[in-house]
């Protein structure tokens, strides 16, 4: 007899990450928030961004997404854009690495980014126009450089 295998829903599978208020995230050790786009990294370019951490961050850190992030993620799931192939092994890669939902009420992630900045939490982000925002506060950001490698500015 034949398995039935349950439909793939973005929904179903973040039922069991834990999610944590934006002041919780400070108290972590090196916390770094991926923004929606650095998390097509790994698959879009072939990089294993986790070894790429490991490399340039060296030691423990901790990583999370804004639950905003998850939105942007059903909607990409329900629009049937080009990278919805890649929301299975996102969603693999969140568990794997235990990811960690950060609440947010706002409709707009890239604001609530820019609204949380702080010196102790780094952002993760390709998003050319996120990234120059950051920086023009001063503030630090991981982003993939040559499609190949990730670099700290």
């Amino acid at each position: 007899m034949a398995e039935k295998f349950e439909k793939f829903t973005v929904a179903k599978s973040i039922l069991d990450l834990e999610r944590i208020e934006f002041n919780e995230v400070l108290k972590e050790k090196n916390p770094i928030i991926f923004d929606t786009n650095f998390l097509f990294v790994t698959f879009d370019f072939r990089v294993d961004v986790i070894y790429e951490l490991k490399k340039v961050i060296g030691g423990t850190y901790n990583l999370f997404i804004y639950e905003g992030t998850l939105g942007e993620l059903e909607s990409i799931e329900r629009k049937g854009e080009k990278n919805k192939k890649f929301l299975p092994l996102i969603m693999k890669m969140l568990h794997v690495y235990n990811f960690k939902i950060i609440k947010s009420n706002a409709n707009y992630i890239d604001d609530q980014i820019m609204s949380n900045l702080n010196r102790n939490v780094l952002i993760a982000t390709n998003d050319k126009e996120l990234r120059q925002k950051i920086w023009k506060k001063a503030y630090q950001v991981l982003y993939l450089r040559q499609k190949q490698y990730l670099e700290i500015k």
